[in-house]
């Protein structure tokens, strides 16, 4: 592989260390090259996209509108590139950003299979040694982990993994070369939003189908279908407008449907029952995940938040024939919206089909795995294939498993033990020069990731660019301003009813992990004014030296 230094060779010295090939990735190389740094992207992938490299299973695509859910630095990119689709598809997702690597050459500065095995802070020289899978060695001022939300698969805790002596697939790494379903007894375990994509593709395939389910989830209509040619025309006839749009509202998409999408200001138990199944009915129609600003405290009051789920479970049962698998299928004892809404075409119809069959593991959980198939309540499910959707370590699972070593030999894991504390999300005390981007602390998750990236990643650019002309070489976040940000995140966080469900948001999804809000719940527009108004004082919170 080109471009490899052994550990026996001479070490590589360069500006700026990038962990990850994802959307992260990209823009930030393409940002600090355009300041003349030199940059080098590390990715274990064999090639370019992150969570769109390695999720390829069948259905998997975005729930954000693809006009939307892309790049807005570039006005040439946005006009030249034309999606097929309302919401795009994995496949089309990475064709995109393989273009736009190849449109702003930003192959060269990638180095594809290359896995970070550790990244060391070396106090003597202030710069990171990062070392490779490779045995390369690498010195940088500066390093970058663009390592993503959703890359860290969840362990898999269930007796006889392993002993199957069938096809074994996870989701999360799913192979190049297509599986063919075809004639073969599948079963699925998991049911949430990568189950809720791929199970009814696998259901026209497959001669039977098994869906192993826990924990139901919720999920609404996705609406999908060709990009309508006109609304293209609209939004690119004004696209910065239809980006500033986006970076003003909570989530940052807007939506073919717009008053769908938009906030709406009223609680929902102020309005008439009139008024609020009007609002529902209308985010319903529209797709997506618009639900999530249908009224402001959907997310506080149990009773609104109540009424919405039965809503939901209304329009589930109407679309399942049998009423007992219907029942099987309700999301109850946790509030909507607090597991992140799911959006699928055709899930709860596939339950309809004769080849499909449901296994509530809930009551009788699986036993073990066998050499033939699934054991629950003493009964083996036999299987050809047997396909893991069981979701993953979310937000902090790759970092705190990464050999991440800052002052004095802390590791992340160690300073991160009650959970993530870091300063707006960009960078935590003990760890100089070391930036995260979609990471813990900040707004993605519940902002538009790839405009969060934009954002993030043109703070961490001008921050820089500030040291560079008043020659500094380091920068460190101060620990009261760690402090500060992860008092506000819990404050924000706490009256809300995410508390009362096993989500990812908070951890809970992980044996052991320390129950925090992961994310910030305080919308783009306050981070967006935080982070700007750190900037104006001067990086107030951040120890700036030469």
């Amino acid at each position: 592989m080109s471009g490899i230094t052994s550990t026996d060779g001479p070490e590589r010295m360069l500006d700026v260390v990038v962990v990850g090939a994802g959307f992260s990735g990209l823009y930030m190389l393409h940002r600090l090259r355009q300041m003349g740094l030199s940059v080098r992207v590390y990715e274990g992938g064999g090639g370019i996209g992150g969570t769109w490299y390695w999720n390829r299973y069948p259905g998997c695509g975005s729930d954000i509108e693809s006009l939307e859910y892309s790049f807005g630095f570039s006005e040439e990119l946005q006009q030249e590139w034309k999606w097929s689709r309302r919401y795009a598809s994995q496949p089309e997702i990475e064709a995109y950003i393989n273009y736009v690597a190849d449109r702003f050459d930003l192959r060269r500065d990638i180095q594809l299979e290359t896995r970070v095995t550790s990244v060391v802070w070396d106090e003597s020289r202030a710069r990171w040694a990062v070392t490779t899978n490779h045995g390369e060695r690498i010195s940088a001022q500066y390093c970058v982990m663009a390592t993503g939300l959703l890359s860290a698969p969840k362990r898999i805790n269930i007796k006889g993994m392993g002993a199957f002596k069938g096809t074994t697939l996870f989701t999360s790494s799913w192979p190049q070369q297509k599986p063919d379903f075809n004639g073969k007894r599948v079963g699925i375990i998991g049911t949430g939003s990568t189950a809720v994509q791929s199970v009814p593709l696998i259901a026209q395939e497959a001669q039977h189908l098994t869906v192993f389910q826990r924990s139901p989830n919720f999920s609404v209509p996705l609406n999908n279908g060709p990009l309508d040619p006109a609304y293209e025309r609209l939004v690119k006839s004004d696209y910065a407008g239809w980006r500033k749009k986006q970076m003003d509202s909570f989530g940052g998409y807007v939506s073919v449907n717009f008053q769908a999408m938009q906030a709406n200001p009223n609680r929902a138990m102020d309005m008439t029952p009139a008024e609020r199944l009007a609002e529902y009915e209308l985010r319903w129609k529209s797709g997506g995940l618009c639900f999530y600003t249908s009224f402001h405290d959907l997310l506080f009051s149990r009773e609104a938040n109540e009424e919405l789920a039965e809503f939901a479970r209304n329009k589930i049962r109407v679309r399942i024939k049998d009423p007992k698998v219907a029942e099987k299928l309700l999301p109850r004892g946790y509030p909507i919206l607090t597991k992140r809404l799911c959006a699928d075409t055709n899930y709860y119809e596939a339950f309809n089909r004769d080849n499909v069959s449901l296994v509530d593991v809930r009551q009788d959980p699986i036993e073990e795995i066998t050499a033939d198939g699934v054991k629950v309540a003493g009964q083996v499910h036999e299987l050809d294939v047997l396909i893991f959707a069981t979701g993953f370590d979310a937000v902090t699972g790759l970092l705190i498993n990464m050999d991440i070593r800052g002052r004095g030999g802390r590791t992340i894991r160690e300073e991160w033990s009650a959970g993530p504390r870091t300063n707006a999300g960009l960078m935590t005390h003990g760890f100089p020069n070391m930036f995260f981007v979609n990471g813990p602390g900040s707004c993605t998750g519940f902002f538009n990731p790839v405009l969060n990236v934009e954002h993030q990643g043109n703070w961490i650019a001008d921050m820089l660019e500030h040291m560079r002309q008043r020659g500094l070489t380091t920068v460190e976040s101060e620990r009261e301003a760690d402090e500060k940000w992860v008092t506000h995140m819990r404050d924000v966080a706490a009256p809300t009813l995410f508390w009362e469900s096993d989500n990812w948001f908070i951890g809970a999804n992980i044996p052991g992990k320390p129950r925090v809000m992961l994310l910030y719940l305080g919308g783009f527009g306050a981070y967006r004014e935080h982070t700007q108004n750190v900037a104006r004082a001067g990086y107030t919170g951040f120890h700036l030296s030469g």
